[in-house]
């Protein structure tokens, strides 16, 4: 069982999404471009669109991106993929799937402009052990830690997130705050609410979605993948009240997979 009460926001007004449409952008309170020096993102994929926005937004932070899939070929057999599914879509008129296909053409290029001083890409799986093309976050968090004091984390690495936030909540860094894909929180219900209430002992929820690529769950019609948004409680001005607003939020929220219909949040 959820405890979907626990998950409805506190109000804010400070509120925007960066990060490409659809899948890959997440709604984060403006404030932490200033609060912030450092950006820890975990399971980019082929897509830091998000990291990009946050450095336009925060040109000076330190941004360290952690992913194990990517390498030249991937990114070869990325490209040429992009470029027949650009072809077809263009061909059926998909307009909004062909911009999305075309900008893949140039993945490599942009990987090689954007990644460098301080925008690394670290190919490594983030796990609870330090073994073959793995680190823990402990070890994450001491690399950035030598050049970044106060930190907004990005996280979405597919159910692994149950075993290594743990590390994060007993963490003595300074975590401005955090945007945190859950996935399948129905059948890690023990795990995601232990950690939502743990978490909710130091931060506030500003923002909740759900991920329309997932399923609903059958007792609330709730979505089995969430993306929450947590800012630490000494960065947020009194006095807090619970959000009335509607989720998905209009003007702000979109679809992660644009076909679909958005999730809509009961808290039941």
């Amino acid at each position: 069982m959820i405890y979907t009460r626990n998950l409805r926001p506190i109000e804010s007004n400070d509120l925007v999404r960066i990060g490409r449409a659809n899948d890959g952008g997440y709604v984060v309170p403006k404030t932490i471009f200033k609060l912030c020096d450092g950006l820890l993102s975990y399971g980019i994929n082929k897509d830091w669109s998000f990291e990009k926005d946050f450095s336009k937004k925060n040109p000076n932070a330190n941004i360290h991106c952690y992913d194990h899939s990517v390498n030249f070929f991937s990114l070869v057999v990325f490209t040429l993929k992009s470029l027949i599914l650009s072809f077809l879509r263009l061909l059926l008129f998909d307009k909004k799937r062909f911009v999305k296909e075309f900008s893949g053409i140039f993945i490599i290029p942009d990987y090689y402009n954007f990644f460098g001083e301080k925008k690394i890409y670290f190919k490594k799986k983030i796990s609870t052990k330090n073994e073959k093309n793995c680190i823990t976050i402990e070890d994450t968090f001491k690399i950035i830690s030598t050049d970044s004091k106060n930190i907004f984390l990005k996280m979405d690495i597919e159910t692994c997130e149950y075993d290594v936030l743990k590390s994060l909540i007993n963490s003595e860094l300074n975590f401005v705050g955090l945007a945190i894909e859950f996935h399948k929180i129905d059948q890690f219900s023990e795990d995601f609410n232990y950690l939502i209430k743990e978490l909710l002992s130091k931060y506030y929820i500003v923002h909740i979605h759900g991920n329309n690529y997932g399923k609903l769950i059958k007792e609330n019609n709730f979505p089995s993948t969430v993306e929450i948004t947590f800012m630490n409680k000494k960065h947020v001005k009194e006095p807090v009240k619970k959000s009335s607003k509607n989720y998905p939020v209009l003007g702000l929220d979109q679809p992660n997979r644009h076909s679909k219909p958005d999730c809509r949040l009961l808290f039941d």
